[in-house]
């Protein structure tokens, strides 16, 4: 979405957020690296619409070439880090610099990483129509990342075989694949408390000063690189989330709120 707004105002995909509700998508087919969706549109006698029509909008990313997701691959099959967490289906959180050593990127970041289209009378690109399929595409992102893979030219079993055929793929497929763990029988599924004897008679000195100085300075507490990360892991529409506004918005005025309560 940040890249749709490079080329557009942000009033515009705000606008077209609305679009991306199942009340207004009608069809939806995400195949070969792009999406081809029917959405309801309104009526506006301004440019010559006097019944509801259907909109056809396709959405898709540039594909990168043979030789390019060659080159990607090499570099990913070489560290066992990333092999290992895409073969459990996880997105490396610095995957991107993979590509930007062979000089791509797998996140868009311009207008030229998109192909879109719709059949509206509106002139502007990107309409609504196309923002709303966006929208419902960043939100699939969010619940499956490795659509941006196939966005990008290589489905999630594409790229999966390519890692196991590696020297260290095949390594950690077998390792993944290996016979199941029996677990050891226990007596209970819960940490039992463990009791210890108290001294039968102790001064309030003791209980108030302890057995050993307090330190003198304490060490400051770091700072979380990322506030809020189990909010914003989610993204702005987790799957429990049905309203239009975005849930880290909606969090984020609810943590001020308490904040200035206090």
């Amino acid at each position: 979405m940040a890249a749709l707004e490079d080329f557009t105002d942000s009033g515009r995909l705000q606008r077209g957020r609305s679009y991306s509700t199942d009340n207004r998508i009608k069809h939806w087919l995400l195949q070969q690296g792009g999406v081809d969706a029917k959405l309801r549109g309104n009526i506006n006698p301004y440019f010559g619409v006097y019944k509801e029509p259907t909109y056809n909008v396709h959405v898709e990313m540039t594909h990168l070439t043979g030789a390019q997701w060659q080159a990607v691959i090499q570099r990913l099959t070489r560290r066992a880090d990333f092999i290992a967490k895409l073969l459990l289906n996880e997105i490396p959180e610095n995957i991107e610099s993979v590509f930007a050593d062979v000089g791509v990127h797998l996140l868009p970041n311009s207008y030229q990483d998109f192909k879109v289209s719709c059949n509206c009378p509106d002139y502007a690109v990107p309409c609504k129509h196309i923002a709303g399929v966006c929208y419902r595409l960043a939100a699939q992102f969010d619940q499956d990342p490795f659509l941006l893979f196939a966005m990008r030219g290589l489905t999630a079993e594409q790229l999966a075989q390519a890692l196991a055929d590696s020297p260290l793929g095949k390594v950690l497929s077998e390792a993944k694949t290996g016979g199941a763990v029996e677990l050891p029988p226990v007596d209970s599924f819960y940490t039992r408390p463990i009791p210890i004897n108290l001294p039968e008679a102790t001064s309030l000195t003791s209980f108030w000063q302890g057995q050993q100085p307090l330190p003198k300075s304490l060490e400051a507490s770091h700072v979380a690189i990322i506030p809020a990360m189990l909010v914003k892991k989610g993204g702005d529409f987790p799957g429990f989330w049905q309203k239009q506004s975005s849930f880290i918005e909606v969090m984020e005025d609810f943590y001020l709120g308490c904040v200035k309560t206090f």
